[in-house]
């Protein structure tokens, strides 16, 4: 997994929130190949890459846990396809190909959820080539700080972030 620098940008009712923009092997319930040695047969399953946009606590603050009730994603079974939400959506600028932000759709009755990133990541080109193909990206929580590939990893195996497989929107 290869992170990128974050951006900081206070929310009413929520603490100060990172936006980390990597990239990560997803496992998926397509067959890659299989071999067959005596009885035993060996199975791969499938990866496919795919853009991460994780939400974390700015500056180790230990609100970790508000944002994670503030979003309320289902635990991440990793390494698999965290569960689709048609409720959020990432925005990516097309010229810039940075992300911008984040829209959560309204609630009965209330208001939809804007969440703009004050400054604009700009994803790699490989990454831009995975929003470009697969049109979604991976949003989710329960890191704080500037956490590394390997504490990302951890924190997957562990089952200890939240998450939600959302549709890439490009202006």
């Amino acid at each position: 997994m290869t992170a990128h620098q974050n951006s900081t940008r206070k929310l009413p009712q929520l603490p100060a929130l990172n936006f980390s923009v990597t990239h990560v092997g997803l496992r998926t319930s397509g067959i890659e190949n299989m071999r067959q040695e005596g009885q035993q047969v060996e199975t791969t399953l499938a990866t496919t890459r795919t853009v991460l946009l994780a939400l974390n606590a700015a500056n180790g603050m230990p609100e970790a846990g508000q944002l994670k009730d503030f979003f309320a994603w289902p635990t991440w079974q990793a390494p698999g396809i965290p569960k689709p939400s048609h409720e959020w959506t990432a925005i990516f600028g097309a010229e810039t190909r940075a992300f911008e932000g984040m829209h959560g759709a309204a609630p009965a009755g209330g208001q939809p959820t804007i969440i703009c990133n004050s400054d604009h990541i700009r994803v790699t080109d490989a990454m831009w080539q995975m929003l470009q193909t697969q049109e979604c990206v991976v949003l989710c929580t329960g890191l704080a700080g500037d956490p590394t590939a390997a504490e990302f990893g951890a924190a997957a195996a562990g089952g200890k972030l939240q998450a939600v497989l959302a549709r890439a929107l490009f202006h």
